[in-house]
């Protein structure tokens, strides 16, 4: 495996503004933290595991004024997919299972697949992976975009 490619701070703040549809406010040193996840300690060559740290720390350190399940969702997913796997997760089900990935319910890492795709040594259009996640999520996106108020 050559070297990862990763989301940066104004990747995530993008995901934000097109799954809310305005700008969020956000806690600057906790959105880089929170971005960091990505990254392994020593040598970053797991790309599952390092994902599904992503996605945990993100969410748990919520530096986003809203739509943090949702943007790291969406964050990790192209993550994925911007270094060579794919996630097989099924639209309509999307937040429950993000659910229980956040309760430890689920098993994260059975749904990545290396996708095998020979990129013949370009890098990935990170934009370009992203709105294609964004286009294949629609009913995740709206769910948690809009939750239901629980009466």
């Amino acid at each position: 495996m050559g070297l990862l490619n990763y989301l940066t701070v104004q990747d995530i703040l993008w995901i934000n503004l097109q799954v809310g549809k305005k700008v969020n406010g956000f806690n600057y040193a906790k959105l880089e933290e929170a971005t960091y996840y990505q990254y392994a300690y020593g040598e970053s060559k797991d790309v599952p595991a390092q994902a599904e740290r992503f996605l945990r720390g993100f969410v748990s350190l919520k530096p986003l004024a809203e739509l943090n399940e949702l943007t790291g969702l969406i964050g990790v997913i192209a993550f994925l997919e911007i270094n060579g796997f794919s996630f097989e997760l099924e639209d309509l089900s999307g937040a429950t299972f993000l659910q229980s990935v956040l309760t430890n319910s689920a098993d994260f890492k059975a749904r990545v697949q290396h996708a095998h795709h020979d990129d013949h040594g370009h890098k990935p259009s990170v934009r370009a992976t992203i709105e294609s996640v964004l286009r294949a999520y629609p009913d995740t996106i709206a769910k948690l975009a809009n939750p239901v108020p629980v009466a």
